[in-house]
């Protein structure tokens, strides 16, 4: 007979018994949620970075805008007409606080926000010239008590935010220069971030 016509030799069979395919499905089983589990670690900590990153870009970006709204301030409760010339208001606003060496000259641009609701008058926002004089404005505010009228520094919304839920946590709450300031006993913490604010009540908890 020749080679050619010679027959193959079938391959060997393996039999494998319920209880060794089932180990053997239990082994793939593992390793296949050994690899998941390792891959979704990988996702959630890479997606932590991620957010913190997030967190401390909108933070930064945060910082710069209150660092433009140094020189504003917000009036709230001036009477508004139809026609009116906002730099004035300001201006008679700083006659009340006592403050006669304000000028018009040190108004870089002033107009009312918001929307009008309920014959409410909208405030007031007002950027002047320099620090100094926006400062002059607002150290004198207390002496508004009882006319209808406030001044309060101009926050951005991240800043509004923090003050709002500072203030429903802490009793002595202010700001300063767009910071906001809580006072514990003696002590005097400084806040520009959620963050900040949240681990002060954690601790004060």
């Amino acid at each position: 007979m020749s080679q050619r016509n010679k027959s193959k030799t079938p391959p060997a069979v393996i039999t494998l018994s319920d209880e060794q395919l089932n180990s053997l499905a239990d082994i793939v089983s593992n390793k296949i949620e050994a690899k998941l589990a390792e891959r979704e670690k990988y996702v959630d900590e890479r997606l932590a970075e991620l957010q913190e990153e997030n967190t401390l870009l909108r933070d930064k970006t945060d910082d710069l805008e209150q660092r433009n709204r140094l020189e504003n301030l917000r009036i709230f409760g001036v009477t508004e007409v139809d026609n009116e010339e906002t730099d004035l208001l300001v201006l008679d606003v700083a006659k009340k606080l006592g403050l006669y060496s304000i000028e018009r000259s040190d108004i870089s641009r002033s107009h009312r926000v918001g929307k009008k609701h309920d014959g409410k008058p909208r405030a007031i926002i007002v950027k002047f010239v320099s620090f100094a004089t926006r400062q002059k404005m607002f150290l004198a505010k207390k002496k508004l008590k009882s006319s209808g009228i406030s001044i309060r520094e101009d926050l951005t919304s991240i800043r509004q935010d923090i003050l709002n839920k500072a203030r429903d946590s802490f009793e002595n709450v202010w700001t300063q220069s767009g910071v906001i300031i809580i006072k514990e006993g003696r002590r005097f913490h400084r806040v520009s971030t959620m963050k900040k604010l949240e681990e002060l009540m954690e601790n004060a908890s």
